[in-house]
């Protein structure tokens, strides 16, 4: 019996790819003319039973097979807005003042240019306009929801106008928002975040890390948190 399995078995690995596919053929034709003989044997009502069942078998898999194309699709246009973001930070006027980073829930990037904002200030410098411009039509590409957050120093605010970071940094963000607006960006994909000097990328011990720690982040979340 193990010898004849194995006769069996280097007979249909040995055995040509048309010969193979033949006999799948073969034993496909088989089974539906199986099917239709059956269907001879049925009831007026069993036939329309037995149609529907495959009609909604039919069905179901093409319906499958279009939400898998479409999943497919949208990944394609993720990738390419993200490559197409990439290349505006890598070669545009903002870089080396941006850091991107990608995973399977967002895209964050994060803006530290050190004509930014003035001390102790929320409004835009008018030499970061045009930079800034340059982020709205990579943005557009994206349906997501996208979060502008604001970050400082631990250097406690001297203005007025503001008793805190926590405000300033709202504040920061609040600007960056309005601008990109003006600029086209849908209104209804964006929130505001303020993290004052809770947040920070590096340690306040120098001038350096300090003024890394007052950026603008920017965090498109390509897949919602249960």
């Amino acid at each position: 019996m193990i010898k004849r399995f194995f006769l069996l078995r280097n007979r249909r690995e040995t055995s040509p790819l048309w010969l193979i596919i033949f006999s799948d053929m073969t034993t496909n034709l088989m089974l539906f003319f199986l099917i239709l003989f059956a269907m001879t044997r049925m009831t007026a009502t069993g036939k329309e039973l037995m149609i529907e069942g495959m009609g909604n078998a039919v069905s179901d898999e093409l319906r499958q097979v279009q939400l898998k194309g479409e999943k497919l699709l949208k990944q394609i246009k993720d990738e390419e807005a993200i490559n197409n973001l990439r290349n505006v930070l890598m070669h545009g006027k903002l870089a080396g003042y941006t850091k991107m980073t990608v995973d399977e829930d967002r895209v964050n990037i994060t803006l530290n240019p050190p004509h930014f904002f003035a001390t102790g200030s929320a409004e835009l410098n008018p030499d970061i306009l045009t930079e800034l411009e340059s982020l709205v039509d990579p943005l557009k590409r994206f349906p997501n929801d996208i979060v502008i957050e604001g970050h400082t120093d631990n250097v406690p605010v001297a203005s007025g106008k503001y008793r805190s970071n926590w405000e300033l940094s709202i504040a920061r963000a609040v600007s960056v928002i309005n601008f990109l607006t003006e600029k086209g960006l849908n209104p209804k994909q964006l929130i505001t975040a303020g993290y004052g000097k809770y947040h920070p990328a590096y340690p306040n011990d120098t001038e350096e890390h300090r003024a890394r720690n007052r950026r603008i982040e920017i965090t498109i979340i390509r897949k919602q948190r249960l």
